[in-house]
């Protein structure tokens, strides 16, 4: 399967680069207050700006779990396979 690369940025520092087959992010309410919850992208995927709520950023590779973590806010870019989390926290769970 081909990949994307994760980067989560923080003001304390980062991490990654982490190569995932799929990365999972919790993004926030919409306008219409409807829950956002867990968002998948994979490789492919069309430009795009999230909003990133409080929640869990995972990314997963040959059905393994490259990197999990609880997140604050924020948001995330993708472009040419690449995903960009710019958050205030982020706390690497094993």
């Amino acid at each position: 399967m081909e990949q994307v690369t994760l980067n989560i940025v923080t003001p304390k520092g980062t991490f990654g680069p982490y190569l995932c087959d799929s990365v999972h992010l919790t993004i926030c309410d919409d306008i219409d207050d409807k829950k956002g919850g867990c968002y998948g992208v994979r490789k492919g995927h069309a430009k795009a700006l999230l909003a990133l709520d409080e929640g869990n950023i995972e990314g997963i590779s040959l059905q393994k779990i490259v990197v999990r973590g609880k997140s604050g806010c924020g948001f995330a870019t993708i472009d040419k396979n690449v995903i960009v989390a710019v958050v205030e926290s982020f706390l690497e769970i094993n």
